[in-house]
């Protein structure tokens, strides 16, 4: 293994000076290129361009006082193989207040779900019993409805961060039948509502991204076909594709030659097909130097719009990550209060079995959930 990756080492530095060196030449032909990957026809994930590919900006000052709101999910998905079909989802919620007064507020708020009502999800017009992959959306909208109960109670409403662990497109809605996917998307875009009511910014941070939006947009940039149409690829009989040279790097790495810290590159739109139900929501994203690693913040449009709000997220998520010796403190301090370790689940277990026991409920576990607890060796 350790023999292959050296072999592999300097062809990837090939080609990411190669991926480099394309950049530059398409940001001279950014227009051009933006047309180009419009026209195209390809599976790839492809970002709207509307500036040169290698637009940098620097670090806008930070304001004396600021506030950061954060939060982060956990949870404890539901197991067959204990007493009671029941789960529950533990949101972690910050508030880090800077400036003369300065403060923080640490708190969790876990919620038990076990009724039908709780348990049970529409799902292409049936109830089903919620899996994780539902569970997971569920807790992702409860992240965001705290963000606006953290404003609420927020003293100090001034240059106010809305700050979330991860991206703001809902990927996995992309194939839910449209009655799910309808229940999460209303209760998120109202959140989105109410945030642009109110200007604060909201930013997802994505640390160590392995997107390629832009690597994609260059290897269009590659094919010598005026419309590229991967389908119909009349150059598969040669040894090499004409966009194959630069595959296999990121935009993570690629920026990592092209920003400093403290720089952020030019804006992007990302082009996810369940963006076509954000409406003016639709969502942007830069790459951010924070000097220990490039990261990937997306915003919302009109965040995106509005230089004020853009730069106020630019400075504060840069702060938030030197703050946390390369990723943002509110962040940390959110998944620190929302982690369920794996004692805690069992505790959770435990605690339901001694409260049906208590009440001369007969419990059953499976031969498994006994096993788990009591281990041969």
């Amino acid at each position: 293994m350790v023999e292959e990756k050296k072999n592999f080492e300097g062809k990837f530095l090939e080609k990411i000076s190669l991926a480099q060196a394309e950049l530059e030449l398409r940001s001279r032909q950014w227009e051009e290129l933006s047309k180009k990957v419009k026209l195209s026809k390809t599976s790839w994930l492809l970002p709207g361009i509307f500036s040169p590919l290698n637009t940098k900006y620097p670090l806008p000052s930070r304001p004396s006082g600021y506030t950061v709101v954060a939060s982060d999910g956990s949870q404890i998905f539901p197991d067959r193989h204990e007493a009671l079909p029941c789960f529950l989802i533990n949101i972690g919620s910050v508030i880090l207040q800077y400036g003369i007064g300065g403060k923080a507020q640490l708190k969790s708020y876990p919620k038990f779900f076990y009724g039908d009502e709780d348990r049970l999800t529409t799902w292409d017009g049936r109830r089903i019993p919620a899996d994780s992959a539902v569970i997971s959306e569920k807790r992702a909208v409860m992240e965001f409805e705290e963000i606006i109960r953290l404003h609420e109670v927020c003293e100090d409403k001034d240059n106010v961060l809305a700050l979330c662990d991860g991206t703001l497109i809902f990927w996995r809605l992309e194939g839910a039948p449209l009655d799910f996917k309808a229940e999460i998307m209303n209760s998120f875009l109202n959140v989105m509502d109410r945030l642009k009511t109110m200007k604060v910014p909201i930013a997802g941070y994505i640390s160590y991204p392995g997107s390629i939006d832009i690597i994609n947009a260059l290897r269009v940039g590659l094919c010598p076909e005026e419309v590229s149409y991967c389908a119909q690829c009349p150059y598969t009989d040669l040894p090499e594709l004409p966009c194959a040279p630069i595959q296999g790097v990121s935009d993570r790495v690629l920026f990592s030659r092209v920003l400093e810290p403290g720089e952020r590159s030019c804006l992007f739109e990302s082009s996810s097909r369940i963006l076509e139900l954000y409406g003016e929501h639709t969502i942007f994203f830069f790459y951010l130097n924070v000097g220990e690693e490039i990261s990937r913040v997306e915003i919302p449009k009109w965040v995106a719009q509005d230089n004020s709000l853009l730069n106020l997220v630019h400075t504060l998520v840069f702060d938030q990550a030197k703050k946390g010796d390369g990723y943002p403190a509110a962040l940390i301090e959110a998944h620190e209060q929302a982690v369920v370790k794996g004692k805690d689940r069992d505790f959770f277990y435990e605690l339901v079995k001694e409260a049906l026991v208590r009440s001369d409920f007969k419990v059953t576990l499976s031969r498994k959930g006994l096993s788990k607890r009591s281990p041969g060796i």
